[in-house]
């Protein structure tokens, strides 16, 4: 095989990649729509559910409708920019159990949010759902909530609940709120019945805000080091946007070998090169250009991320020591699948067959984004291990788990690299078989058993 000459083929694919407009626009576009994604999910976060939330009250107790109209009349105590939610705090120390940390002190407000007292009257409680009910489907109301009259009681059994009305039982703002405000003015009653004073138990069961930080450490100079807070979005924002990253550089550059080596069997352009090249050098050319283009591609966006880091002040995120990690990974991440796409397109000479044909091989692809949230949760845990040795996804995971923390030990590092670079030359091996024989057919795509007869040819 002759380096020269493959040399040259992987130039002119290189070139024939980066000058397309395509190219350019997919380099513009992805940096712009994840920022407009952004942009649109913070605007509709505020704006999409503008409609009027009318919520009856049916308050069996008597006692705790006029605690819901005083929180839904409350003011917003954040400022226009922020997001529109309601302090509800529960006093005596009282918690949802169904609610998440992040939700036991703030609760989002609903908009336009109106509550309707309901006078029990002479009515049954089963008659008065059924009115309410067609009121919702009318549209006159969003919803009802029934409060039953032995919630207030301190000895209530598990049995004891409040029931939720509505059509809209996707949006789980307005229940959410209710069960917060409800609950809160349960439990304030429940002490105050019990002749427990509120500001007491309020200044008792104050919670205190627990700061993650990573581990302290000496400076050169032998003084303690504090250590740094590490917020919860800092913990998957490099390991996800590093394996991402990596899937989109792959991506980007080889399916379109697939497409082109198609076009070049059909218009018998291939037959043209064969004339000037071996089967294996067109190959190796084909590898070498599209693993350019994908680390071309890597580098731009991880100069970009790593400006946008330094401009505005998250430098910890840069961690300049991944950068060798990932190119190797990534480098036998497009040998392995450049090499597969390439020989579904040797091996076919339409579109349609080519796509039917790599349907089982992009399973391989998705399993580290199947995998990556239970990689990140337990990056050393035997499942993590796993499948970070699994050669086809070795490279997603395992540079998953080198940006997490704590790191994997390096010997899995060294047998992750050394099964994926196996794996990738025997990818490549493979294509190498099918492609000297493929290249020149037509017709009719193989099946497995022709496929593994030119294998073994």
């Amino acid at each position: 095989m002759s380096i020269a000459r493959s040399l040259a083929v992987a130039n002119a694919e290189f070139q024939a990649l980066i000058r397309t407009k395509f190219f350019i626009f997919g380099i513009i576009l992805l940096p712009v729509m994840i920022g407009a994604s952004i942009v649109f999910t913070n605007y509709a976060e505020k704006r999409v559910d503008t409609d009027p939330h009318r919520i009856a009250v049916i308050d069996e107790t008597n006692r705790l409708t006029p605690a819901v109209l005083a929180a839904a009349a409350a003011p917003d105590p954040q400022d226009d920019t922020a997001k529109d939610t309601t302090a509800v705090p529960l006093r005596g120390g009282g918690q949802d159990p169904e609610a998440t940390p992040n939700e036991l002190d703030i609760t989002r407000k609903p908009a336009n949010l109106e509550i309707v007292p309901i006078a029990i009257g002479g009515k049954s409680i089963d008659d008065l759902r059924l009115d309410l009910s067609g009121q919702v489907r009318a549209k006159t109301l969003y919803g009802f909530v029934d409060i039953p009259a032995d919630v207030l009681t301190a000895d209530a059994s598990d049995a004891t609940r409040m029931d939720y009305y509505t059509e809209n039982t996707s949006n789980s703002d307005v229940p959410r709120w209710l069960s917060k405000v409800i609950n809160a003015e349960i439990t304030r009653d429940r002490f105050a019945s019990a002749h427990v004073d509120m500001s007491l138990t309020d200044r008792l069961s104050k919670t205190t805000r627990l700061t993650t930080r990573a581990l302290v450490e000496r400076d050169a100079n032998g003084q303690v080091r504090h250590a740094r807070e590490v917020h919860s979005w800092e913990t998957f924002a490099v390991p996800f946007g590093l394996m991402y990253l990596m899937f989109l550089a792959v991506m980007m550059s080889a399916p379109h070998m697939m497409t082109a080596i198609i076009e070049e069997k059909t218009s018998r352009i291939s037959e043209v090169l064969l004339a000037s090249v071996t089967p294996t050098e067109l190959l190796a050319g084909k590898l070498i250009g599209i693993t350019a283009v994908s680390v071309l591609l890597a580098v731009l966006y991880l100069l970009t991320a790593m400006y946008w880091a330094f401009a505005s002040g998250e430098w910890t995120l840069v961690q300049l020591s991944l950068l060798p990690w990932f190119l190797v990974f990534l480098i036998c991440a497009v040998l392995m699948f450049g090499s597969l796409f390439l020989s579904v397109g040797a091996a076919c000479s339409d579109l349609k067959d080519a796509q039917s044909m790599m349907q089982p091989a992009m399973f391989f692809m998705l399993i580290p984004i199947f995998m990556a949230t239970i990689v990140l949760r337990a990056p050393n845990s035997a499942v993590a291990v796993g499948a970070s040795l699994f050669p086809t996804a070795a490279p997603f995971l395992m540079m998953l788990r080198l940006a997490a923390t704590p790191p994997p030990p390096v010997w899995q590092v060294l047998l992750s690299v050394v099964l994926t670079a196996g794996a990738a030359s025997l990818f490549v091996w493979v294509a190498g078989r099918i492609f000297r024989v493929g290249l020149l057919m037509q017709g009719k795509p193989p099946n497995l058993p022709e496929l593994l007869k030119w294998i073994r040819a």
